[in-house]
């Protein structure tokens, strides 16, 4: 029995080798660092002007957007100093581009955040274009228009005036908008006070605050919760499974059904028409 056990350890330590040469040996082939104590520091920090538009292309670094009342945007980046070579900082006339060369590998002790700050002045109107694959994304002023996609990261947003944000899994919060489309694989989507919103869902909740003119939306496994509805064009939520709670502000004509559930709601006979289908779940409007 003893012995049984001392060859069992033995394998189990053979094959943590193994593991651990494997993840070196790819790190080294996608341009990893390896330290076993990563620090953070400023690895980037230059000022632009006139700038109209942001690209910014990255794979794990989260990205942060701040007002300044500087005259000129700026951009500070944190992270290991021997990864400075993997990023990039273009501006090519009234465009800046931020991209990430290579993927960052850390094994051992890593103390750092790799974190882009862009600090944009209040009288600017931004488009911005968003990908990542790793990273959340954090937006603490109003974007102009903007078109956002993660992979894998939460997004949130103070204010977007026209976009299209995608995430493949990460929540994704916006606290207000007008012309607004959201799309979401697996995460909760919740925003505040918008305009017109197009938004799906294949997993997760939807929460809204509040509607003025129209929304089409549908999920296909969870809720959707809308706390004030004052639509003033046609519109239709749709959800497989899932229940739907909506509070009206404004009198509107609803056409429900539902394949297995209860409905509950107060109708009129003044357009505009609200259609709402549940295949297995209650509906509440009123």
């Amino acid at each position: 029995m003893k012995n049984k056990k001392i060859i069992i350890s033995i394998i189990t330590l053979i094959i943590l080798i193994i593991v651990l040469i494997g993840v070196i040996v790819f790190g080294i082939a996608k341009g990893g660092n390896f330290s076993f104590l990563e620090k953070t520091s400023t690895i980037y920090d230059e000022e632009f002007s006139d700038i109209a538009s942001i690209l910014v292309n990255v794979k794990s670094y989260d990205v942060k957007i701040k007002e300044t009342n500087e005259e000129k945007l700026k951009v500070e980046i944190t992270g290991s100093s021997k990864n400075k070579d993997k990023i990039k900082v273009e501006q090519t006339e009234n465009k800046l581009e931020i991209g990430q060369k290579k993927s960052i590998v850390c094994i051992g002790l890593c103390l750092y955040d790799e974190t882009i700050t862009i600090y944009i002045p209040t009288d600017y109107d931004i488009k911005y274009n968003h990908s990542s694959s790793s990273g959340s994304l954090e937006v603490e002023s109003t974007i102009a228009m903007g078109n956002i996609k993660t992979t894998s990261g939460d997004i949130t947003l103070k204010g977007l005036d026209n976009g299209e944000v995608n995430s493949t899994s990460g929540n994704i919060n916006i606290d207000n908008a007008k012309e607004l489309n959201v799309n979401s694989t697996s995460g909760d989507i919740k925003v505040g006070k918008v305009n017109n919103i197009t938004l799906s869902a294949t997993s997760g909740n939807v929460e809204i605050t509040e509607i003025t003119n129209k929304i089409n939306g549908s999920t296909t496994s969870g809720d959707i919760e809308i706390n004030k509805l004052a639509i003033k064009e046609n519109s239709s939520l749709e959800a497989r499974s899932g229940n739907i709670d909506i509070g009206l502000k404004n009198k509107v004509f609803i056409d429900a059904k539902t394949n297995s559930g209860n409905i509950d709601i107060a109708n009129s006979n003044t357009n505009p028409i609200l259609t709402i289908t549940t295949t297995s779940g209650d509906i509440t409007a009123k």
